[in-house]
């Protein structure tokens, strides 16, 4: 069975009925050889159990192999059948040497714990002594050393006698060769002790002093003669001394650099303002018109004109030139709009009686109250946008009259801006002409593109154009080659990046101003290829209803074969709300909606939100620009 398991490893233990077989009969010695011979890898030990104490001994010893042995026999009883356990008559298990070792394990715990004990206190002495005969080396050392030195001063004591003995002699007999002749100095100068001391003193001398002019060569190899190391020594202090000037100058000049550069950033943040609001008085501002044009249409001509407007200013001269094109233009309707009244059929924002006083809303004005709308729209979804629009102007104006005079001013403003796309959407939308989502499908996708460029940018505020043009493709991939290149075009034309310039601030690029994220020009791109996208979609299904020539109703289920084929990656989501915008019909069952004209269909599907899911299969594309 341990063959099955190969990882797996065990020992087999037997139930012995004597001291030489177990207890099926075999002989003990035989099997526990054959099992190891069977599977000598994964059988570990060889166990005796459940047998009387006194046969655990013998069986052990009558094993062949070496191999550890696992024994758990009986507490010293038998157990006889029909009478149950009873006393074997063998000594207690705790009396067998073999089953010794639990009894004495707490004794032989407590001898361990004892000699551990005395170990760690041998070998902090140990330590301790160690620590002394390292101490006393050293004090032997120190001891070496003071008697090396008297060993020394004594050795040149001695010489110092021996030169003074010599000396000393050398003058005696000086003076007894002055006093007496050379007779007697002659004797001394024979004399063989003396020249032998004389001559053993010569060579010591001798040899000591080529032994410290040795040392003295080896030595002072490399020393450097005192003139000139105090040469040296002068110049390393000058120039030392050029080293502080030198890095006093550096710090006053990164001191002056520091300023500099905090004053070029300061300036560089006022330029960026000034731009700023030079741009924005360019938006705001109204150019000087070329008033000589107007003498053109002026009976009388430029004489007539002239004297019509001489000394007046812009605004005099246009009410002269209206109320020279025609009653219209008379004062009282210049300064004041008529109310609408308040028939259920006037928008409920306009609905006023009297006259309104006209504000003269510049442009800015007009698109700052129109993203205000926008901003606070997604908080009142269930509201209709004339609902909301009336709320807005009653929340912020509570007299009537002020109110009525904003409603009308930024009605009127928007009806003359509706060549700017933000205000032209909003327009459309409040008279129901567009969907809303137009404007929030552009706003999902300005946020996505904003969001996917900041976990882009390492620092959350620079990318290369390079990494822009790859997060617009993964961001877009229905846009072609053209249309990347087209906003990667717009972006460096609105931040203004050079051409040896490689990055593009984010916080620049996505900044909005209390006008609205659409004032900005990536989003009026991203605005234009949407549309352009939009028209195109919408050709291609036409081209699948028949063209815009085909005489005929288009049913449900027609539309949804269009949506089907032109876009096969549409779901069915999706179509259902496309299907129920082109038709005016959210409430009705799908499958009962009548049908409508094409030319119907076309015109709501243009003032819808309609975006393309997925390519077009190229097996089925029709070229639909023939219809």
């Amino acid at each position: 069975m341990l063959k099955e398991y190969p990882a797996t490893k065990g020992w087999i233990s037997f139930c012995c009925k004597d001291n030489m077989s177990i207890a099926h009969g075999e002989h003990f010695s035989k099997v526990v050889m054959n099992c190891l011979q069977a599977n000598p890898v994964q059988i570990l030990a060889v166990g005796i159990n459940c047998c009387s104490p006194k046969l655990v001994s013998d069986l052990i010893t009558s094993l062949e192999v070496d191999i550890p042995i696992v024994t758990y026999p009986n507490s010293g009883e038998k157990f006889i059948p029909g009478h149950g356990w009873a006393d074997d008559q063998c000594q207690p298990l705790h009396s067998f040497k073999v089953f010794g070792v639990s009894v004495n394990k707490k004794k032989n715990d407590d001898k361990i714990k004892r000699l551990l004990i005395d170990n760690d206190a041998l070998r902090t002495e140990n330590l301790s002594l160690s620590f002394e005969i390292s101490k006393l080396k050293k004090d032997n050392g120190k001891l070496k050393d003071e008697n090396f030195s008297d060993y020394l001063s004594l050795m040149r004591e001695r010489d110092a006698r021996y030169t003074l003995y010599f000396e000393n002699l050398s003058l005696h007999l000086k003076l007894k060769e002055l006093d007496n002749g050379m007779s007697q100095p002659m004797a001394i100068r024979s004399d063989p002790t003396i020249l032998r001391i004389a001559l053993d003193r010569c060579r010591k001398q001798l040899s000591s002093t080529q032994s410290e002019l040795k040392s003295m060569k080896e030595e002072y190899a490399e020393t450097v003669p005192r003139r000139d190391f105090e040469h040296l020594e002068g110049e390393h202090q000058e120039l030392q001394t050029q080293v502080q000037h030198q890095l006093a100058q550096y710090e006053h000049l990164q001191s002056t650099y520091r300023k500099v550069t905090a004053h070029k950033n300061s300036i560089e943040e006022e330029l960026m303002e000034c731009r700023e609001r030079c741009r924005e008085l360019e938006r705001a501002g109204t150019p000087r018109p070329p008033w000589d044009l107007c003498a053109d249409f002026i009976g009388g001509g430029k004489k007539r004109w002239c004297q019509l407007t001489e000394g007046l200013s812009s605004r005099d001269k246009l009410r002269a030139l209206l109320k020279e094109l025609g009653p219209a233009a008379e004062s009282e309707h210049l300064e004041y709009f008529d109310g609408l009244g308040t028939d259920p059929a006037v928008p409920p924002y306009l609905r006023y009686s009297g006259r309104v006083r006209n504000l003269r809303l510049s442009r800015r004005e007009v698109r700052v109250v129109v993203n205000d709308v926008w901003r606070g729209r997604p908080h009142h979804p269930h509201l209709a946008l004339q609902d909301f629009v009336t709320k807005y102007f009653e929340d912020r104006y509570q007299q009537s009259s002020v109110r009525a005079e904003w409603a009308y001013n930024v009605c009127a403003g928007a009806e003359s801006m509706l060549d700017e796309p933000q205000v032209r959407v909003w327009w459309g939308a409040l008279h129901g002409q567009l969907s809303e989502q137009v404007y929030w499908g552009l706003r999902r996708q300005w946020d996505q593109l904003q969001q996917h460029l900041r976990r882009q940018a390492l620092d959350g505020e620079t990318i290369t154009i390079e990494e822009f043009e790859r997060v617009s493709r993964s961001i877009f991939p229905l846009k072609s080659e053209v249309d990347i290149k087209n906003l990667t075009d717009v972006v460096k034309k609105q931040l203004k990046i050079k051409l040896n310039c490689n990055e593009i601030n984010l916080d620049k690029l996505f900044y909005e101003n209390e006008e609205g994220f659409d004032r900005v020009e990536l989003a009026r791109e991203l605005f234009r290829q949407r549309q352009l996208g939009q028209d195109k979609y919408i050709r291609e299904v036409v081209a699948e209803l028949g063209g815009r020539r085909a005489q005929r109703n288009v049913t449900v289920d027609a539309l949804k074969r269009a949506f089907a084929i032109v876009d096969p990656a549409i779901d069915h989501v999706r179509m259902e709300q496309y299907i129920r915008w082109a038709f005016s019909d959210q409430s009705s069952e799908i499958s009962a909606i009548s049908p409508l004209s094409l030319q119907n269909i076309v015109v709501r599907l243009a003032a819808g939100d309609i975006e393309r899911v997925g390519p077009r299969s190229k097996g089925v594309r029709r070229n639909y620009n023939k219809h």
